[in-house]
């Protein structure tokens, strides 16, 4: 929608009025400046002078009004309405704890852990995108973003050191769950659906019981997807150069628990090509635009006033500085 014409100083329009009144006090001066010659001296004007009288005074009538309106800021506006692209908003939840680093898949858990979210990330589309990492504490990432390609690095750089293991040691899935039901439903937007990826190796043994988490997640109508990293056998865990003293178990029972008490999906990584199962699965969920704006462009014409404003200027001082000015010969 365009909007011709408007001002950004309307109030300097009243000053327009001023211009007949100056139009009609120069033509009065005009008419009273004349000198009485005796008949000798006397000769008239040539034609192109009295042209040049009579062009004079409405050139500076119309130089005034320029200025007056260039003053006045006018400007040409345009409203645009700007759709954000439809999507989902999807949380990915990532396991750091330290039995992600048992070396059941190639070079560990936490590397397969990095290619199955950054896969995801670089298919996400127009898809609100968070990243909240967990091991006994939970931390958010990065929240909500549409900016892909600034999760990639944030991807990255997740590795059991983003949190510090001496104090948060262990796997706590249920409070991590509860923490991304709430940060989701933060950025809610009315007819987007929410959708939640845990990718963990299952073993929870720390904070609130997964089966209330999961419970939550399902009231909140969040769609939880959990993809389980490991392999059948229990695994031995080097951290730092020293064996723990325990064995990293992929715990299927309990993600398949969690999925169902959500109303959610699980999937074992490797078995099945778990991405695209869940590509599918929020090919399915509702989508809406991220935003609709309001943009307003302006594009002011003060410099097209003044180009007129110009030569108009040019003439005008030809005129009376030159044309009407010269003695007569």
């Amino acid at each position: 929608m365009i909007d011709w014409l408007h001002f950004s100083r309307p109030w300097v329009l009243w000053a327009l009025l001023i211009v007949p009144i100056y139009g009609y006090l120069r033509l009065r001066f005009e008419r009273g400046a004349g000198v009485a010659y005796s008949p000798l001296q006397y000769g008239a004007a040539p034609k192109r002078g009295r042209l040049a009288a009579r062009l004079l005074v409405p050139l500076e009538l119309l130089a005034l009004t320029l200025t007056l309106t260039g003053i006045a800021g006018p400007y040409r506006r345009t409203e645009l309405e700007l759709i954000e692209d439809e999507g989902i908003d999807v949380a990915l939840v990532l396991d750091v704890s330290l039995s992600m680093l048992a070396e059941d898949f190639e070079p560990n858990r936490l590397e397969a852990l990095r290619r199955i979210a950054r896969e995801f990330v670089q298919r996400s589309g127009n898809n609100r995108v968070a990243v909240v990492i967990f091991a006994k504490d939970s931390y958010v990432q990065t929240p909500l973003t549409t900016d892909h390609a600034v999760l990639l690095p944030l991807l990255d750089a997740v590795t059991v050191h983003t949190l510090d293991q001496n104090r948060s040691g262990g796997t706590a899935i249920g409070d991590a769950l509860l923490a991304t039901g709430d940060l989701l439903q933060r950025a809610r937007l009315e007819g987007r659906d929410q959708a939640l990826i845990l990718i963990t190796d299952g073993e929870s043994n720390e904070g609130v019981e997964t089966s209330l988490a999961a419970r939550y997640i399902r009231e909140l109508e969040i769609r939880l997807y959990a993809i389980g990293i490991g392999g059948d056998e229990p695994m031995e865990v080097d951290f730092e150069d020293t064996r723990l003293d325990y064995l990293a178990v992929l715990d299927d029972r309990q993600l398949e628990t969690i999925a169902e008490l959500a109303d959610g999906v699980y999937y074992r990584a490797g078995e099945v090509d778990a991405l695209e199962q869940i590509f599918v699965g929020l090919s399915r969920l509702e989508s809406t635009p991220l935003e609709i704006r309001l943009v307003d462009i302006r594009r002011y014409l003060t410099d097209l006033a003044a180009l007129a404003l110009l030569p108009l200027f040019a003439v005008c001082l030809y005129l009376g500085g030159v044309r009407l000015r010269r003695p007569l010969r």
